[in-house]
């Protein structure tokens, strides 16, 4: 369900500000966001930083998400 970044809408976005909504939970202190206006997708990083999501953190994300479902199935 990824759809295109459209840098037309994106000119919407940038006058009166991202709709961003979280379109993954990577781990507590991580997700990844869509804007639901001009479909740019970001992540928040473990500092708080909002960065564009790329493929780096992509891969980046999908390693920690698979590390924390592990740790959490150790647990129970």
């Amino acid at each position: 369900m990824i759809k295109n970044y459209s840098p037309l809408k994106a000119l919407g976005c940038s006058l009166i500000g991202h709709r961003y909504q979280v379109s993954c939970e990577v781990n507590d202190h991580i997700q990844e966001l869509c804007c639901c206006t001009c479909h740019k997708q970001m992540t928040r990083t473990i500092y708080g930083k909002f960065v564009p999501l790329n493929e780096r953190h992509s891969e980046i994300n999908r390693i920690l998400n698979h590390v924390d479902r592990k740790r959490k199935e150790a647990r129970m």
